[in-house]
């Protein structure tokens, strides 16, 4: 893939109605957030951007923020999938989107620690020193150089974007 953007949700209530951590809703500031982040993605997104959540609640009020009317008037389909939920594992999450589509941008949207573990992984540094706070975006890409050896990938930060800048 040519890019991978991860965007953990934004804040979320303590606890649900419900108790069950998936149903965990946006707060009145998450929602704020998101429509922030969501803006800022609408006009960098390219429009054939393959979007995947998390079937968590707070993840979907998140990602809905990009189906808000926005200026580039672009509809973005958003694909629910099991292997971004709470419980699933970085292993997963690498196995569903590793490609070799140089020209494909995946948006991701679910949950920390996995996000933070994903970087750490991706971006060569020791597993558990990378948080991505609420709300914020992290864009890499990759490009690939053929060498001798059969080439290499390498993957690189283009960019991070929280709500607050």
């Amino acid at each position: 893939m040519a890019n991978l953007i991860l965007w953990r949700h934004a804040e979320a209530e303590v606890q649900s109605d419900s108790g069950a951590d998936t149903d965990r809703e946006l707060t009145k500031h998450g929602r704020k957030d998101a429509a922030k982040m969501a803006e800022w993605l609408n006009q960098y997104l390219p429009k054939n951007t393959d979007i995947l959540c998390s079937p968590a609640k707070r993840c979907l009020e998140t990602v809905a923020a990009l189906q808000q009317p926005n200026k580039t008037k672009v509809k973005r389909e958003v694909k629910v999938v099991d292997f971004l939920s709470v419980d699933s594992s970085v292993s997963e999450i690498i196995r569903q989107v590793s490609n070799n589509d140089t020209s494909q941008t995946i948006l991701i949207i679910g949950h920390q620690p996995n996000l933070g573990l994903l970087l750490a992984k991706l971006l060569g540094m020791k597993e558990g020193t990378l948080v991505v706070k609420k709300g914020a975006v992290w864009w890499l890409r990759q490009r690939y150089l053929p060498n001798l050896d059969g080439g290499v990938t390498q993957t690189y930060l283009h960019a991070v974007q929280q709500p607050n800048l």
